[in-house]
């Protein structure tokens, strides 16, 4: 049955595969509706990388030696050119272009990629200088939907900041490369993105991946590491990793004597939780962790800033998001402490949002589907499958599943939240939580649930059929 299966998707995949590479040129690529991206590299090149494989006592695969290749890039849609960086000029024109990403990049033969402007711009093309920067990221997309649901969430749980975003087709040097999003980094930026003091300001990431950073700093009571979004690595002092470092280590230590109020911002950090354990969060390394501390006095608190990476929602039906129960973050340690301000600020925060949040959702994706971006979506998926030989389902089928969800979600979340502020989260041990890291991905290299998804996945580093 399984090899059966394997030949039905193939053949289907091949006969796509050859109708639509027949007509795969930039003009039929921009008659599609997507604004469409169009990358030309100097001399053709390619941006290359090697892969790092993790240390013993830490995991996770990553990139390194990513190549930076210069070039130009326009967004054009229905004919008008958006933006055009203009061809490559240090410091005043173009662009460098690179590979990113981690262990989805080493499986995924769809890579993502950031761009990096000569000069500041918006690449998304709004009309207004104070989204420009020189910084923006091109995300793979496979499950496209999910990060688009996710930054909604964020958006209405009230998070500070939420990336902006917009759907392209790709074209690198003359080649289709499908459907991407184009987003903005996490970073600060006074106009537009992350407000922190330019003098005293972080950015941190709890960063699984912190073994290749050149600088990170490891916590001494949890031993958990981070790396700096700001101040660039190049340019962090001793004395901010210093003051910096200091301040977590007390922020870990008030969790066990149960005075952490004085260090985090309880609403941003519940409203954070919250929003995961709507969109049931499986991958609680994956699914980035970003803290902001506007400034070094004592009166600003830690926040999370933003959600980020989303390919492993929709995974906890009937129980929490995993942040509740793996100590990989700080959550459950919060949860757990004799102080319950956190858990109180949890319910207050849930019983604020449940009355109108899951009908935006819901509301939200209904007026998606009518979009024109979802009519270009759906008419570029075809030639998204072609070009990486694979088979997602159609628009219409995912939104169901979101919408799914999220009446599921609803009456669980309903019922569950009033245990909050009594109930004792069990940890799991550094075992369980290593066994429940084994998922299965697909051939983008996306985490997937193997109850629903149907066609080739990797588990074990072996590729197989889901039934």
């Amino acid at each position: 049955m399984h090899q059966l299966k394997s030949f039905i998707l193939a053949c289907g995949i091949l006969f796509l595969h050859t109708v639509v590479a027949q007509a795969v040129t930039t003009d039929s690529i921009g008659q599609l509706g997507l604004p469409v991206l169009l990358i030309a590299t100097n001399n053709g090149e390619e941006p290359t990388c090697d892969y790092a494989f993790a240390p013993e006592g830490a995991y996770g695969i990553t990139t390194i030696n990513n190549t930076k290749v210069r070039g130009r890039c326009m967004l054009i849609h229905q004919g008008d050119t958006l933006f055009d960086s203009g061809s490559y000029e240090k410091d005043v024109s173009g662009m460098t272009f690179k590979i990113r990403g981690n262990t989805s990049a080493y499986y995924s033969p769809k890579k993502s990629f950031k761009i990096k402007l000569e000069k500041k711009n918006d690449l998304m093309a709004r009309g207004d200088s104070c989204y420009y920067d020189k910084n923006w990221i091109l995300l793979r997309t496979g499950d496209c939907l999910y990060t688009l649901l996710g930054n909604k969430v964020n958006e209405l749980v009230g998070m500070p900041w939420t990336p902006a975003m917009m759907f392209v087709n790709v074209i690198v040097n003359d080649d289709y490369r499908g459907i991407y999003m184009l987003t903005e980094q996490v970073k600060r930026n006074a106009d537009c993105r992350l407000n922190v003091d330019k003098q005293t300001g972080f950015i941190l990431e709890r960063d699984a991946y912190w073994w290749n950073e050149q600088v990170y700093f490891k916590t001494e009571l949890y031993q958990k590491e981070f790396t700096f979004k700001y101040p660039d690595a190049d340019d962090v002092t001793d004395e901010q990793i210093t003051f910096i470092n200091d301040y977590l280590n007390r922020f870990e230590n008030s969790l066990e004597n149960g005075t952490y109020d004085d260090y985090i911002d309880l609403q941003t950090w519940a409203s954070w939780i919250i929003a995961h354990d709507i969109l049931g969060t499986w991958d609680c390394a994956g699914s980035n962790m970003y803290l902001i501390k506007y400034d070094d006095t004592p009166g600003q608190p830690l926040q999370l800033a933003t959600m980020w990476d989303f390919d492993s929602i929709l995974n906890t039906p009937g129980d929490w998001s995993r942040f509740h129960t793996n100590p990989y973050f700080y959550f459950p340690y919060l949860f757990n402490s004799q102080n319950l301000s956190f858990n109180e600020a949890y319910t207050t925060r849930y019983h604020e949002l449940a009355p109108t949040i899951f009908n935006d959702l819901t509301a939200f994706l209904d007026t998606f589907e009518h979009s024109s971006t979802a009519q270009a979506l759906t008419a570029s998926y075809p030639y998204e499958y072609a070009r990486w030989k694979y088979d997602d389902g159609t628009l219409q089928d995912k939104l169901a599943e979101l919408r799914e969800w999220l009446v599921q979600r609803e009456s669980w979340l309903n019922q569950t939240v009033t245990t909050i502020p009594t109930a004792v989260h069990q940890l799991r041990t550094d075992q369980q939580a290593s066994t429940a890291n084994v998922r299965a991905v697909n051939m983008l290299g996306q985490v997937v649930n193997r109850r629903s998804y149907r066609g080739l996945v990797i588990l074990h580093g072996k590729k197989i059929v889901a039934p």
